[in-house]
Formats: C-alpha cells, sequence, structure tokens
C-alpha cells in the first residue's frame, strides 16, 4: 500500500500544515483537517483500525483537562470556544501518532523545518518591504525606534501573526541554522541566523531576544567543535553583541527600561503600556485564584472574573477594548480547572520534558524549554498559531524518536 496516493501525500499535507503563520486559523484548520482525513483513508486502504492508542492520549492532557472542566460549566457556549481553542491538543497528537514512522526520518524532520524556516524568511522580507514602501527612513529619527514594531502591530495586515509567536518559531529556526553552521559548517545558513536576529530586533519582543541570545550561546557551548578558549571567546561575544543591541538597537533600550519604570506604576486613565498592564494581569489572576484554588472559576467564567477585578482595583479602561486573560498558560490552567488540572498538566509537562531530555536532540530540548518559557508570559496555547505550532512540531521530534532512533539533525 505504500504505492497509494494517500501514503505519497503525508510529506506534501504536513508540509501545508506547517504554512500556518501566513494562513488565516480557518484555512489553517482546514490543512489539518486534509490531514486528518488522509491518515483516516490510508489507515483503512492497509485495513489498520488502530486508530487511538493509550500513550497517545497522554499527549492530549491539556485538552481533556479543558473538557471535563466544561463539563460543569454554567455557560457551555462559551467553554465550546475553549474547548475548541484546545482541539490541537487532540486532534495533531492523534493524526500524527497513525503517521508510518518512515515519514519523521532525518531527512523529513530537516524538510519540515526547512518549510517553516523559509516560510519565517518570506515572512521577515515581506515585513521589511511592506514597512519600507508604507514608512518613510526619516521617521525613525523621531520616535522612540519603535516605528517598525508599531506598524508590524498595528497597520500590517496582508497575514496576521503576532510578533511574539513568529519570533518565538524563529528560536527553533536560528537554533536549526546553528546546528547546521557548527556540525556540518553550512555557513550559508548565517543568512538565516542573521536575518531572524534582525527581524527579532526589529519586532523588539523582549523576551524572545533574550532567549535568542541565550539560545544561540547555549548552541555554541554544547555543538560547536572548538577548543575552550575559543568557545569562551565567542560566547563572550555573543554577550557584548547582545550589549550592544540593547544600547543601539531602535526602541530596544526604551523596551527593557520601560520594565524598571513601570513595574510598580498602576495603569491610570490611558497612562499604561505593556509592562504594568501585565503586572495588573498578574496581581488580578493571584487575586482571582485565592479564592478558587481547588476547582477554578472554569475555564467560562475566566475572563469576566479577570475583568471585574480590573474594574474593581484600576482606574483606566486598558481592558475595555481588548480581553486581557492571564497571559500566563500556567495561570490559564489554575485558574479555570484549579489545582487538580494544574497537577494533570504539569504530570503531561514532565512527560514531555523527559522525552526531550532522554532524546539527547538539542533542538527537541530547546523547542520544548523556548515554548514553556513563553507560557509564563503568553496564553500561547490558547492562541491557534501558538497551540498548532508546538503540538505539530512536538510529535515530529517525538515520532523522530519513536524507535529510538536518535541522530543529530543534518542536512
Amino acid at each position: 500500500m505504500k504505492s497509494t496516493v494517500f501514503y505519497k501525500m503525508f510529506p506534501f499535507l504536513i508540509s501545508l500544515v506547517l504554512f500556518f503563520p501566513v494562513l488565516k486559523g480557518n484555512i489553517s484548520s482546514m490543512t489539518l483537517i486534509l490531514l486528518s482525513i488522509n491518515t483516516i483513508i490510508y489507515k483503512l486502504c492497509i485495513k489498520d483500525y488502530t486508530f487511538v492508542k493509550a500513550k497517545t492520549l497522554l499527549f492530549c492532557i491539556p485538552f481533556f483537562i479543558i473538557l471535563c472542566r466544561s463539563f460543569f460549566s454554567n455557560d457551555f457556549q462559551t467553554s465550546t470556544i475553549h474547548i475548541l481553542h484546545a482541539l490541537p491538543f487532540l486532534i495533531v497528537p492523534i493524526v500524527f501518532s497513525n503517521i508510518p514512522t518512515e515519514f519523521f526520518v532525518l531527512k523529513k524532520v530537516n524538510l519540515y523545518i526547512n518549510v517553516i524556516k523559509n516560510l519565517c524568511l518570506i515572512i521577515a522580507i515581506i515585513y521589511v518591504v511592506y514597512f519600507l514602501m508604507n514608512i518613510p527612513l526619516w521617521r525613525l529619527n523621531f520616535s522612540d525606534g519603535a516605528v517598525f514594531r508599531t506598524y508590524i502591530y498595528s497597520y500590517f495586515n496582508l497575514f496576521v501573526i503576532h510578533p511574539s509567536y513568529y519570533t518565538t518559531i524563529l528560536i527553533l529556526c536560528v537554533a536549526h541554522s546553528m546546528e547546521l553552521i557548527l556540525t556540518k559548517k553550512r555557513f550559508i545558513e548565517l543568512i538565516y541566523v542573521f536575518v531572524f536576529i534582525a527581524i527579532t530586533l526589529l519586532l523588539l519582543t523582549k523576551l524572545n531576544i533574550v532567549l535568542m541570545f541565550v539560545m544561540i550561546g547555549v548552541m555554541i557551548y554544547a555543538r560547536g567543535k572548538f577548543k575552550k578558549p575559543y568557545k569562551v571567546a565567542m560566547l563572550a561575544a555573543i554577550f557584548l553583541l547582545f550589549i550592544g543591541a540593547l544600547f543601539f538597537a531602535p526602541g530596544l533600550k526604551v523596551r527593557f527600561k520601560e520594565i524598571v519604570n513601570s513595574y510598580n506604576v498602576a495603569p491610570k486613565h490611558l497612562s499604561y503600556d505593556s509592562t504594568n498592564i501585565r503586572k495588573a494581569i498578574f496581581d488580578c489572576s493571584v487575586a482571582v485564584l485565592k479564592e478558587n484554588l481547588i476547582v477554578g472559576v472554569g475555564f467560562e467564567n475566566l475572563q469576566q472574573n479577570l475583568n471585574d477585578c480590573y474594574k474593581s482595583n484600576y482606574e483606566s479602561s486598558f481592558y475595555t477594548n481588548h480581553n486581557y486573560m492571564t497571559h500566563n498558560y500556567y495561570f490559564y490552567v489554575l485558574l479555570s480547572s484549579g489545582i487538580i488540572g494544574l497537577l494533570f498538566y504539569i504530570f503531561y509537562l514532565i512527560r514531555i520534558i523527559k522525552l526531550s531530555f532522554k532524546s539527547n536532540l538539542i533542538l527537541f530540548q530547546i523547542f520544548i524549554a523556548n515554548a514553556l518559557i513563553i507560557c509564563f508570559v503568553e496564553d500561547y496555547f490558547y492562541r491557534h498559531n501558538g497551540v498548532l505550532y508546538f503540538n505539530v512540531i512536538l510529535m515530529i521530534f517525538i515520532k523522530h524518536i519513536e524507535n529510538n532512533v536518535v541522530l543529530p539533525i543534518k542536512k
């Protein structure tokens, strides 16, 4: 049956799913549906009817946390929205577990990562081209340096992916390029590294900028085939490059100073920024948690509870035109499903973290570490781009190590 069209379609359809950064949510979901249909038909063709395995369900735990808590919902219509957001936690593991393992050998893994890497390169080029077409460069001299970030956040609508989510993907892309540079001397990959660092700096995504430089340092230390003095010199150069970027990259210094200046200044009227809004969200999350620790408020009631807290504690309208949820996925689970739901979620995280360490694949480990750190400052697995990216890449790595065939990524 390996000659069937359904068998041959797998690499194409998996690659198509990875086009999610430039697709609208409904179209992106359609690509996943196409892959699911192809998988079902293929399984029927080979007369294999074991679609769901017990071990696969362990990777679906986040979905079941939301589903089970929603059984006790007082507003099932709102709960359905949260269930739909979590569907990739169910669909992706089940579908990928039924795809033949040979589609996750090293050559195929590289294909999938290169698809998303080249797509991210195209996105970066389009960002810059559209910016230069619409914003004159002289404007940079009369601003705080955040013109590019503001344009992409507020005015660019060719395709919509949140810059924090986009730059999170870039960290995996740069790690893949660094692996090829350090182990295979593929210096052409420096193009990706320089472009992705530059676009991350222009988008001023603070945490991902720090993580990008830390990741590069880790790759040099762990994968570089240099003597220790050379490694130390290169790590020092990376640190100096980060310090230089902090002072000279447009707007970056302002963004980091904002953390210090605004952290203890509560939002008031129209005076608010990303730092004190996040502090307000954190404080209200803690306030809501204190009264609902065991079973949580329910996913359907989370936003209203937070909004009530914002209204009671802040003389500001920062939350009226935008729904500010927890901006922390761990709080999202804890506030909504209580300590019981969080314990199941921690069990899930421990399982995938253990898998990443057992694999000895540094790209897998960087991917897991990056995503789980981002979850402290974003509802990363709530949004479509975050949850789909995480589950697809997670299952690609898991399928790759399924038969204990663990080798370094190479072209």
